[in-house]
Order: structure tokens, then sequence, then C-alpha cells
């Protein structure tokens, strides 16, 4: 009965080993075509549309290399699998955050500041999601093109930079008297409202103590 009973608890166990096995191969396919599946969407997705700045922007970051390396970074695909996806995020977010680094002192402004914020806020929610065991595709995606559109977004704020400062001083003089002439007008026009408000209300008796001026 004991030899039985050894057998017959060998034989449950042997049983048991081979659906665990076969079961774990089952999570291991599907895994795998999960993985492949997800893969296939984000590499075809992984696309940063950035066009290049104009010569006048470009001759102020030249030696931005925080940027330059950067963007160099954004440009080189993963090509291998979701692991490479997973490593370049990573170092997206750690470029990312050099950025503000050594900006030129023309673009060190708040203006530019919040733009290279916002890009780092959506390069770290990216690595986030793409870290995950289970890629959340339909998240994944829309972070791509937005931080396309923050990089787009910094070098236009760039250029707006460089317009602004090629603005001729003599039209902001001009400007600026402009405005002094319209406060000092304005001011005498007050004034002189006051002057008649303050005839109005003079009586007789104010009129006769007035000194005779000779």
């Amino acid at each position: 009965m004991k030899i039985k009973s050894s057998l017959l608890l060998l034989l449950s166990l042997l049983i048991f080993s081979c659906q665990n096995k076969e079961e774990r191969i089952a999570d291991s396919d599907k895994a795998a075509k999960h993985n492949d599946s997800v893969f296939a969407v984000i590499n075809q997705n992984w696309k940063f549309n950035i066009p290049p700045v104009n010569p006048k922007v470009q001759s102020q970051i030249n030696r931005w290399q925080e940027w330059r390396t950067f963007n160099q970074e954004l440009q080189q695909k993963p090509k291998s699998s979701l692991n490479a996806f997973r490593l370049k995020s990573k170092s997206l977010t750690a470029k990312g955050e050099m950025i503000n680094n050594n900006i030129p002192a023309m673009f060190n402004k708040p203006a530019v500041k919040s733009r290279i914020s916002t890009l780092n806020t959506k390069l770290k929610s990216l690595e986030t999601f793409i870290s995950l065991e289970y890629i959340p595709t339909k998240k994944v995606i829309p972070l791509i093109q937005d931080i396309s559109e923050e990089v787009i977004s910094i070098q236009n704020q760039m250029n707006e930079i460089i317009v602004k400062s090629e603005i001729p001083k003599e039209e902001g003089e001009i400007i600026m008297l402009q405005a002094l002439d319209t406060s000092r007008h304005a001011r005498r026009e007050v004034q002189e409202l006051k002057d008649q408000e303050a005839e109005k209300t003079q009586t007789p008796e104010d009129s006769k103590r007035r000194p005779f001026n000779r």
C-alpha cells in the first residue's frame, strides 16, 4: 500500500509539474507575441520630425553642446528590441536634463527655460511608460509626438528672441517717446479739469479775497 501511495504521489507531482510547465510556456509565448506587436507599433511611430533651425539661431547655439548632444540622441533610432527603446528613453531623459546647462546668454530666459522644463516632463513620462512590463502604446505614441512639438516650440522661441533683438533701436525709442508724450498730455488734461472744477466751486467772497496783481 505504501508503495502504491508513493507511486500515486509521484505520478501526481509529475502531472502537476507538466501542467505548470505547459502554462509557463503558454504565458511565455503570449508575452513574446505581445512584445512583438508592441515593438512593431513603437518602431513604426518612433519618429521625431524636427526641422533645422535657421542660420541666425544656429550661430547662437553652435557652442551649446548639451542641446546638440540631445538632438543627436533624439535622431538615433533604436532597432533591435523593446529593451533598446527602453535604454533610449532613459538616455533621452538624462540628456534632456542636461539641456539646462550652458544655455546661451541670449536664450537664457524664462520663456525658453519653461519650454525646456515641459520637454523634460514629457521625456520622463515616456521613460516611465516604456519601462513597464506591458507597455501602454496608446500613451507612448502621443508622447513621441508631444516631444517633437516641444523641441520645435523651443526652437521657435529662440527664433522669436532673435527677431525681437533685431528690431531697430530707433523704432523702439520712437515708441517710447510717443508713450511719454501721451502720458504728459493725459496729465495736462487731468490738471485742466481740476482747475475748471475749482473755478466752478469758487464763491464771490473767494474772488474778492484773491490778491490783485499789478
